[in-house]
């Protein structure tokens, strides 16, 4: 009989996970749940940080929560006594880095999740921390086994960037997204699109505020959902003008059962960020059923493969004509909503584990 081989113990980076709800920290959690589910990995979370834990979660049941209130600076002095990450992990024969700042890891094998590269195709996106995003990203595609991309988009990105890395796509999952909602219409049942993200460059809120002004007619409210980013003084003025004309309702803050609420209502998910890695908004609205108008991009191209409104967003008439024309054009509405759910049917956590897990298993070896 052929022995069964023992489990492989793992660590992921847990820090984006507890301290941020969406995008990476959303990436994180969701991964952790469905590889806690496995029985070839056991899962160790690397929590340690002085940051206060913003996402108060129900951990993965059969994963363990490594946290101490280590502060990071310190993690390279803790590495010249031998305390690697992976050692305050649990002694994991792998290690993740899931976000773009990584813990110090000695001697396990090392993959790394590069989530987009913005802030080398557009550096002004991200201001004064491009240039150590940059430096301290190719270092860590340089010392990493394997590096993992949500998108064939972003894979082109890095093998740009760094020729020499070994890089696979695997797709996040979309069925964290809850089947049913049972809050009620949040504004008693006046129409509205929602927008979803940081309030920062790349994200394009300002051509989006002056394309809601150029729509004519009936004019449903417009709901922002995102807390103040960096450089965005001049847009935070012009959100704050549009919120006392009455035409922006701006919700800086919100967790995930207030997100669902607000994606579930609304007539359409206007999304015209410059660019992306991966997309969640975008792909958890089509999940929900609801149509989509987003920036044409790369990356939203493929994430949505046929199933939303691409406009080019950097033109605030354009933009305003896509809103308008989904809004109004019932057959269009119908024929997204349709298309947007069967392509979110094909992002699944279980099957991004899986991929994780083989890979994990790879560089193990």
């Amino acid at each position: 009989m052929k022995a069964t081989a023992a489990p492989l113990p793992i660590a992921l980076d847990y820090r984006p996970a507890l301290l941020s709800p969406a995008g990476i920290g959303r990436a994180t959690r969701e991964l952790a749940k469905a590889l806690a589910e496995r029985d070839d990995v056991v899962v160790h979370l690397f929590g340690h940080s002085l940051a206060r834990v913003r996402c108060e979660q129900a951990l993965p049941p059969r994963a363990r929560l490594h946290r101490l209130p280590i502060p990071g600076r310190s993690l390279p002095v803790l590495l010249r006594l031998g305390l690697t990450a992976e050692r305050l992990a649990g002694g994991a024969r792998v290690f993740h880095w899931t976000d773009f700042v990584q813990p110090p890891v000695g001697k396990a094998a090392k993959v790394l999740t590069v989530h987009d590269l913005a802030f080398v195709r557009e550096p002004k996106w991200h201001g004064a921390a491009a240039g150590t995003l940059r430096e301290r990203t190719l270092a860590a595609i340089g010392q990493a086994t394997a590096v993992i991309v949500p998108s064939q988009a972003t894979a082109v990105d890095v093998r740009a960037f760094a020729p020499a890395a070994t890089v696979q796509v695997v797709p996040f999952g979309a069925d964290h997204v809850p089947e049913a909602i049972a809050a009620g219409h949040p504004f008693g049942g006046r129409p509205y699109v929602l927008c979803l993200g940081t309030i920062e460059p790349r994200k394009n809120h300002r051509t989006l505020l002056r394309a809601w002004r150029e729509i004519e007619g009936l004019r449903p409210l417009l709901v922002v959902g995102g807390g103040i980013g960096w450089d965005s003084d001049d847009t935070v003025r012009e959100l704050q003008a549009a919120v006392a004309d009455g035409l922006v309702e701006w919700r800086q803050s919100a967790n995930d059962r207030e997100v669902w609420t607000l994606l579930h209502h609304a007539e359409l998910l206007v999304y015209p960020s410059l660019w992306e890695g991966f997309g969640f908004p975008v792909l958890e609205a089509m999940q929900m059923g609801i149509p989509v108008v987003a920036h044409r991009c790369a990356p939203l191209e493929e994430l949505t493969a046929g199933a939303a409104t691409l406009v080019d967003a950097t033109s605030p008439t354009a933009l305003a004509e896509a809103i308008e024309g989904t809004l109004r054009d019932r057959a269009l509405r119908t024929k997204l909503i349709d298309a947007g759910r069967m392509r979110a049917a094909k992002f699944r956590w279980r099957d991004c584990a899986t991929a994780h897990a083989a890979i994990y298993r790879e560089v193990a070896r």
